[in-house]
C-alpha cells in the first residue's frame, strides 16, 4: 500500500477518520469506513479501532445501522482538524470517497429477492433513481435456485438489464 504522510499516531486516526465521515458526507459503512481509514501503508486496525471507540464514546461520531455518521458536534470539529492531515492523504482520501458515495448509491437504487409462495417461486427486482422507480420486475421462476440466480444477477447488472429492455421496447 502507499503511504500519504499518516503519523501512525491515535489522534492522527481520529481526524483522519472525523475527515472520511464529512468526506463521504453520508452514513459510512463499516468496510468501507476501514477501507478509507486504512488506506496509508502507516495505519492499522487496531490504532482505527482504538480511535473509532473512542470517538463514538465522545459523542462525535454516531451508529447508524451498519456504519457510522458524524454528530453535529463531530461535524464541527472535522471542519477544523481536517486540514491538519498531509494533503496527500486528504486528497486521496476525498478521490476514495467519491467511489464509496457511489457504491452506496447504487445499493440504495437496487433490490432484489428470490421467494417461494404457494409452491412458486419468484425473483422481484426494483432499480430507483434514488426517489423514484426506474424499473419493476416480477418473474415467475421454475425454481428456487433459478430466482437465485436471477436476483445475484440484477443485484450486479440492474443498470445494464434497463437498457436492454429499453431497447428492445423501443426498437420497431
Amino acid at each position: 500500500m502507499p503511504r500519504y504522510g499518516f503519523s501512525g499516531e491515535s489522534p492522527d486516526m481520529r481526524k483522519l477518520i472525523l475527515f472520511v465521515c464529512r468526506t463521504v458526507g453520508e452514513p459510512v459503512d463499516g468496510r468501507e469506513l476501514i477501507k478509507l481509514a486504512l488506506l496509508d501503508d502507516n495505519a492499522d486496525y487496531f490504532l482505527f479501532s482504538d480511535a473509532l471507540t473512542g470517538l463514538l464514546e465522545n459523542g462525535l461520531l454516531a451508529r447508524d445501522g451498519d456504519g457510522v455518521r458524524l454528530t453535529a458536534r463531530g461535524g464541527e470539529i472535522a471542519d477544523i482538524t481536517g486540514r491538519e492531515l498531509p494533503a496527500a492523504l486528504r486528497r486521496a482520501v476525498t478521490d476514495e470517497s467519491a467511489d464509496v458515495r457511489d457504491r452506496q448509491m447504487r445499493e440504495r437504487c437496487i433490490a432484489a429477492s428470490a421467494e417461494t409462495a404457494d409452491g412458486l417461486s419468484f425473483f422481484t427486482g426494483t432499480l430507483t433513481d434514488g426517489t423514484a422507480p426506474l424499473l419493476a420486475l416480477k418473474l415467475q421462476t421454475g425454481g428456487e435456485k433459478q430466482a437465485a440466480a436471477l436476483k445475484r444477477r440484477f443485484e450486479k447488472d440492474a443498470e445494464t438489464i434497463l437498457q436492454r429492455i429499453w431497447g428492445i421496447m423501443t426498437t420497431e
